[in-house]
């Protein structure tokens, strides 16, 4: 059969296929406007997350971080609300001796476990000999790179900026966290400070950390008169805070602390209006002493717990010190968030409206 020649086809027929192929075009091309603006939906849809974190969260869609409001709305933070004090030694009138009954361990198993997940949390520590990310000296940081990204966005903002800044008070002359905090983040790109009573600053110079400064004195509860002479064996958190120049900087993206119960007397003090806001804090608390603080509500501990979150703090980890100790320590990480990211658990909690019987 002999080929039909292109010129003898209807005029109809290059009509319809002349409008095909448009439609075609028109379909492509505003299939490419609805991917545009798809991709600017998406942009958007990160906005919660980004406002209630200050930035550190950029890329959680707002349908997961309502589901993380409500996870912290809905949480309980004891076995027993009207009675949170049942297991602690200072409140129980029977089962000393017994710590399964009455024990810190036993009150730290039954009370504030966290309420917030960080999809990518290390548990950091040098990759080398000393820790390998394991032991005591480490410490579950939430989502390191986090804070890689947000250094370099203030360095563009401002070059005279730190970038990133981290207090470290307590170290015994372990520095695996700080080293293992530089090898994730990359040389220079946090000062590290950190503080200890003992002559530890050879063996954290032999570490070569860049930007790292030792700090030879111990934190004690702020005074109502500053102060800032060199030479003093303790200082507040504000008399700290001024003497490393930082009365400006915005936030301390993290301040680990272990301070062997210092935390019961300084907690307050570490949010002090007109310090930097403190992103993440890294804490070990040990066993309240009733005898040592009478200020608090029976025991130091669900005060401390309250305060924190208030300010605005959510609680991502929790793990016992079982090398060391019995339980009774418990290292706790907890992340700034915006006081609008609690709406929801305030009316949760108004609508609970426990009332406690065991003060």
């Amino acid at each position: 059969m002999t080929a039909a020649h292109p010129s003898r086809f209807p005029k109809s027929v290059y009509i319809v296929g002349s409008i095909l192929i448009m439609n075609s075009l028109f379909l492509i091309s505003s299939g490419s406007f609805r991917l545009q603006a798809a991709s600017s939906i998406d942009n958007d849809n990160f906005s919660l997350a980004r406002k209630h974190s200050f930035g550190f969260f950029d890329d959680i869609t707002n349908d997961n971080w309502r589901r993380l409001q409500t996870m912290v709305a809905e949480h309980w933070n004891h076995k027993y609300p009207e009675k949170p004090l049942t297991h602690h030694p200072a409140w129980e009138k029977t089962g000393h001796g017994n710590k399964w009954i009455t024990s810190h361990p036993a009150w730290y198993q039954t009370n504030f476990e966290p309420n917030f997940s960080c999809q990518f949390e290390m548990r950091v520590g040098a990759t080398g000999t000393v820790s390998r990310g394991n032991g005591d000296g480490p410490k579950w940081v939430c989502d390191p790179h986090r804070i890689k990204r947000l250094a370099a966005e203030r360095k563009a903002k401002d070059p005279t900026h730190p970038g990133c800044v981290i207090y470290s008070i307590g170290s015994n002359g372990d520095f695996s966290y700080e080293k293992g905090m530089e090898e994730i983040l990359g040389p220079g790109t946090c000062e590290y400070h950190i503080f200890d009573m003992g002559d530890f600053e050879r063996t954290m110079k032999a570490q070569n950390i860049s930007r790292a400064y030792f700090h030879r004195w111990g934190l004690m509860k702020q005074g109502n008169v500053e102060n800032t002479q060199p030479g003093a064996e303790f200082y507040g958190m504000k008399d700290t805070v001024k003497l490393l120049g930082h009365e400006n900087l915005d936030v301390i993206d993290v301040f680990k602390i272990d301070c062997e119960k210092c935390e019961w007397r300084t907690y307050r003090d570490w949010l002090l209006p007109g310090l930097p806001s403190l992103q993440q804090i890294l804490v070990e608390i040990h066993s309240g002493d009733l005898a040592n603080f009478p200020d608090d509500d029976i025991t130091p501990e669900i005060p401390f717990f309250e305060f924190l979150e208030e300010a605005g703090y959510v609680r991502y980890h929790k793990e016992p010190n079982i090398q060391y100790n019995d339980g009774s320590c418990e290292e706790y990480a907890f992340l700034k968030l915006d006081k609008e990211f609690f709406e929801p658990r305030k009316k949760v909690l108004a609508e609970r409206n426990i009332t406690r019987v065991d003060i």
